[in-house]
């Protein structure tokens, strides 16, 4: 299918298939908007899922705003991912970004764009700039911020390398931004100390709001430092990103964004945060500081859409999009960068999308399992619990994994512990103690600890103990051509080989399957012998 040539069209695509939610009667983005967007996520199943549009957006003193507010339009389900990815189902996610990212298309400048409808410069800045922005609080009662969570674009000021990651940006007024990075942010984290090193006062920016989902996918998946993220989002689409310059800052822009927040990051003044949510489930509300940016101009569409991604408890957008993007970059990078006989990588969705990852592979040799999990343990420093299973155990299906962690291993000698890991947002690793030391990412000399599971079955198991497929295709039929509810099958449902079955063990399930019992009866008799110990077996 062709890519989607702006949000807007987006949007309607959405609509049409029937994943977005439009409310037209007034609500307050302070107080109401995201407690009813998230009831979704706490109350039904994720088929029916969607993208929100909130069309009368007021705030908690009864102003009404020009713009409109769209979370979950970039990861309010997978399929809603799947087809910000230009795929037309999940399953193809992962090798479409293998081809994005190793076939990038560069992106071009074009003159004009629609992001540029609107331009505030100068005095209109200081009166209104950022309030202008509909940016909703997330956990009204808790939040100590409201934000953008959308692409940022910096360059670096020695090399020239652009980066466009995914931060936050939390409002402290109308031309003032508290940054969200932090210590392992890679654009931001080789870009500011760059332009500081050289003496520069600041570092030019541009916020992105109200882009089409591949620049953010392309944004919120970590490539290899010096791989433009625009090209990699111009492969997803199929065509270059149109760019347009900044009005105040040498960088260039997504020219069909809704809006860009044009900025200077200071490389000498900074800002402590206030409590805000994040992927772990809880509120952070860390007592250090991060730089400023000084707004130097905003530009939109007319009737903009502001799109947050809202961060916090599982399930909910930035979670399953954090989730997904982790898994495209582990699944290139054990598949195709490793060589590792890889199936399937999935982490879980309580996990944050980042801390629980189970890994579904067709081994070959008895040390496989082990580098496949000595090398995910190295793609990703902050995963705690790193799994890896059979290629028949469906990693998705927390039973499954269970079963396999259940009756695979051994505890003793098929599980590893290591230590020197990356705590991030972890409040069991680490908790902010005192300025000066960023959230504890790496506390005491050892770090954080991760546990490494081999799960898979380490020699030849009897069958699955479920009757076997034709039976249960079988009896599916009947089902189906009943009146009893409609079925929702997950692995296993039916029986399988798995290497140790005997011609003899055949030939008795045989017997009974044309009802035989008799002649196994038979069988059996004939191999009766005396007791001749007390004990009966």
């Amino acid at each position: 299918m062709a890519y989607w040539r702006d949000l807007r069209h987006f949007l309607e695509e959405l609509g049409r298939r029937g994943k977005l939610a439009r409310w037209p009667t007034p609500i307050d983005k302070d107080t109401e908007l995201m407690p009813l967007y998230r009831l979704q996520f706490q109350g039904l199943g994720e088929s029916d899922w969607r993208a929100f549009l909130f069309e009368a957006v007021t705030d908690a003193k009864g102003r009404r705003y020009d713009m409109t507010v769209a979370p979950g339009c970039y990861g309010a389900s997978e399929e809603i991912f799947a087809w910000g990815m230009g795929c037309d189902n999940v399953g193809q996610i992962n090798e479409k970004w293998h081809h994005s990212v190793n076939h990038p298309i560069e992106p071009v400048i074009i003159n004009s764009g629609p992001v540029q409808e609107e331009v505030h410069l100068g005095s209109e800045i200081q009166e209104l700039g950022l309030d202008e922005l509909p940016a909703p609080v997330e956990e009204p009662g808790f939040s100590g911020s409201i934000r953008t969570t959308t692409p940022w674009i910096t360059r670096d000021p020695e090399t020239g390398i652009r980066n466009m990651g995914c931060y936050s940006g939390h409002f402290r007024g109308p031309d003032r931004i508290q940054c969200g990075v932090n210590p392992v942010s890679q654009g931001i984290l080789h870009h500011w100390p760059s332009a500081r090193k050289r003496n520069e006062k600041s570092l030019p920016v541009a916020i992105t709001v109200g882009i089409t989902p591949n620049l953010v996918i392309a944004g919120c998946t970590k490539v290899p430092y010096g791989v433009d993220e625009l090209a990699v989002a111009g492969a997803i689409a199929g065509e270059p990103v149109e760019l347009v310059r900044c009005k105040t800052v040498p960088l260039e822009v997504p020219a069909n964004a809704e809006i860009v927040i044009e900025g200077l990051i200071s490389t000498e003044i900074r800002e402590p945060y206030t409590a805000f949510g994040e992927y772990p489930g809880y509120m952070m509300g860390e007592n250090w500081s991060t730089p400023i940016m000084k707004v130097t101009a905003v530009t939109h569409r007319r009737n903009a859409i502001f799109t947050p991604i809202v961060v916090g408890m599982s399930p909910g957008d930035a979670n399953l999009i954090g989730r997904l993007c982790n898994e495209m970059m582990m699944y290139e990078a054990l598949k195709y960068r490793s060589q590792l006989p890889i199936e399937e990588v999935y982490y879980h969705v309580m996990g944050g999308g980042m801390n629980f990852l189970t890994i579904r592979m067709k081994k070959g040799y008895p040390s496989e399992p082990w580098d496949i999990l000595h090398t995910a343990s190295g793609v990703n420093p902050a995963c705690k619990v790193i799994i890896v299973v059979d290629e028949d155990i469906n990693p998705k299906d927390l039973d499954m994994v269970v079963w396999a962690l259940s009756f695979s291993m051994q505890p003793y000698e098929d599980t590893q512990v290591i230590r020197n890991r990356v705590a991030r947002l972890d409040p069991s690793g680490a908790l902010p103690s005192h300025q000066g030391d960023p959230q504890e990412a790496f506390p005491g000399r050892q770090g954080t600890s991760a546990i490494l599971i081999d799960a898979t079955r380490k020699k030849l198991y009897p069958p699955v103990g479920l009757p076997k497929r034709e039976y249960m295709e079988r009896a599916l039929r009947l089902w189906e051509q009943s009146e009893m509810p409609k079925l929702k099958l997950h692995t296993p449902w039916h029986g399988y080989h798995l290497g140790r079955w005997s011609e003899d063990a055949e030939e008795n399930a045989q017997l009974l399957v044309h009802g035989e019992y008799r002649k196994l009866g038979e069988k059996m008799a004939k191999r009766q012998t005396p007791v001749l110990d007390p004990k009966p077996w």
